[in-house]
Formats: structure tokens, C-alpha cells, sequence
């Protein structure tokens, strides 16, 4: 039988937080598609559920000289606008690499890269708000026993 490894990450915040933010590389050396070593740069992401896909502001997209490779329509709440994709290189906190990552470039507030469901669809993604902290934790593959906290909630409740 083979084992599965996952591969984990967890961030604890000193407070209820209303965003996730974390720190990810992207390779510099891929971005460019040069044949160079690999040159990891830390950015900070905002992890979005609500976002179908993964964004990046234009300011860093210009400073690490992103070419497109596509064009694309991004739909906001209140807004529509034609955007450039790119490809990058992303490694997560738990030291997971996603190659050729399709990103596309679009004003928001908070962080320099958006993490959206194109990457948080791989994994299992958990956030707690006991004690009055927020914990985050992100894994990958998903667990086959994924948690349901109606199931936790259900048996804490049988004992009182």
C-alpha cells in the first residue's frame, strides 16, 4: 500500500482576522522564462474562496517584467474588465510547488497575489476562530477523511 505524504502548512493570528494573508514564492527565474536558477521571491497572498481564479496586482506583474500569454475577461461584484493572464511558478507555505500557474493581472487591496480556487481546489482548507484567534490551515492532497463539523458538532452535543 502506498502512503500518501501531506503536506501542511497552519498559521495562528493573535486575533479574529476578516483575511487570510501568508507569505508565497514565486520563482523569478520561470516568470521570466529564462534559463537561470531558480530566484524565489516572498510575496503576500490573500486566500479568496470567493475568487475563481488566482490574481496579481499590475504593480508587481511590471516590476517582475511579466509577459501576457492571454487575455481574459475579470468579473467583480460590481465590474468587468479585459485583463492579462500570465504564468508563474508558485510555491504555498507547506513548500508545494505549482508550475505553470495561470494568473490574471487585476487591481485589489491587502496583498500582492490572490490565491483562488484554482489553487485551493487541490487541497483541504480549514479556518477555526476559537479563543479569539483565527486559524488557518491549508493541506495537500485532501485527507480521505475530510473534517465535517457538523459530525464534531453533532457528538459534542450527544454528551451535554
Amino acid at each position: 500500500m502506498v502512503r500518501k505524504l501531506h503536506h501542511a502548512f497552519k498559521f495562528e493570528y493573535d486575533r479574529i482576522v476578516s483575511s487570510l494573508i501568508t507569505p508565497v514564492s514565486i520563482d523569478v527565474a520561470t516568470v521570466t522564462r529564462q534559463d537561470k536558477p531558480r530566484n524565489f521571491i516572498k510575496v503576500n497572498a490573500l486566500w479568496d474562496t470567493g475568487a475563481t481564479n488566482s490574481v496579481i496586482i499590475p504593480k508587481l506583474a511590471k516590476h517582475l517584467g511579466l509577459k501576457p500569454i492571454d487575455k481574459t475577461i475579470v468579473r467583480g461584484v460590481n465590474s468587468e474588465e479585459e485583463a492579462n493572464v500570465y504564468l508563474i511558478d508558485l510555491i504555498l507555505p507547506n513548500n508545494v510547488l505549482f508550475n505553470n500557474v495561470k494568473i490574471t493581472e487585476s487591481e485589489f487591496m491587502g496583498a500582492d497575489i490572490l490565491i483562488g480556487m484554482n489553487i485551493i481546489q487541490n487541497g483541504d482548507f480549514a479556518i477555526a476562530n476559537a479563543k479569539g484567534k483565527t486559524r488557518f490551515s491549508f493541506c495537500i492532497p485532501p485527507h480521505d477523511n475530510p473534517i465535517c463539523l457538523y459530525e464534531k458538532s453533532m457528538k459534542v452535543d450527544k454528551r451535554r
